[in-house]
């Protein structure tokens, strides 16, 4: 299972820092202390999830029926703004300091923020589909949720109504949420693939979308875009395999089948 959860952000502070953290763990925050001073300690977390609350706020004001075109338009381009922020910050955070190495680049791309820095710069600088703002609003929306929790369990109020509730729903429902953000990224390549025709994104953009999702499905935390694929897979042959399906349709699918797992990745 992929946990919404993201590591110390002393994670590259040196070894001073992170011994001192090992040591007391989470421990510093079991006597309750006000939010003021736990946004404080948890500097860099906090303006994580201010951005993430802006691709939130930003993504629904897009989506939902208010405010003018270009007010719409302006939210479409700030949500990913956030998001790319976000994972701008969220790259350091994982690997420190940019090292003019070959290593280091190799390193990077080997994140899932790296990933979505990509997907976010790419869509800042096309005209607008709404299904692109999926993944980064759902998840703004569960990393963001998470934060409240820890944020409420760590200043006592754990055990309220809205602590238990946004606890109760990451946990029942990211893995369903990753699913749905991984499905969204594979039907967004015919999408791209149609606005070519229609004039509306340059013919290099479906091949820069392609290598964002050979990233995604070599991903070493979230799996869910090569289960999504295998799924596709699956179901594709089940329906096709009845004695009722036209040849023709089998072999065009049969023959997409195949094309497809020539395209897919055997490594970074």
């Amino acid at each position: 299972m992929v946990e919404i959860r993201e590591e110390s952000t002393e994670r590259n502070n040196g070894a001073g820092n992170s011994g001192s953290r090992g040591a007391t763990g989470d421990s510093a925050y079991t006597t309750n202390v006000s939010m003021i001073d736990y946004l404080k300690s948890r500097s860099t977390d906090s303006v994580l999830f201010a951005a993430r609350v802006v691709t939130v706020l930003c993504s629904l004001y897009y989506i939902l029926p208010v405010g003018s075109h270009s007010a719409q338009l302006s939210a479409y381009s700030k949500a990913f703004a956030a998001a790319a922020a976000t994972n701008a910050l969220r790259i350091h955070q994982r690997v420190g300091g940019i090292r003019f190495t070959r290593e280091f680049l190799t390193q990077v791309l080997l994140e899932d923020s790296c990933h979505y820095l990509i997907y976010s710069v790419l869509f800042m600088t096309t005209v607008p589909v709404t299904m692109a703002l999926l993944p980064v609003f759902l998840y703004a929306l569960l990393h963001a949720a998470n934060f409240s929790v820890q944020a409420c369990n760590a200043t006592g109020f754990g055990s309220t109504l809205y602590a238990r509730r946004v606890a109760e729903f990451t946990n029942n429902h990211t893995q369903s949420l990753l699913g749905v953000i991984a499905c969204s990224e594979v039907f967004i390549m015919p999408i791209f693939i149609a606005m070519i025709f229609t004039g509306r994104v340059s013919i290099f953009f479906p091949f820069i979308y392609y290598r964002f999702l050979t990233l995604r499905y070599m991903s070493r935390r979230n799996n869910s875009t090569k289960v999504v694929f295998y799924q596709l897979r699956v179901s594709l042959e089940q329906v096709v395999s009845g004695p009722n399906c036209p040849q023709v349709f089998r072999s065009a699918v049969h023959g997409l089948i195949s094309f497809v797992c020539r395209l897919c990745p055997t490594g970074v």
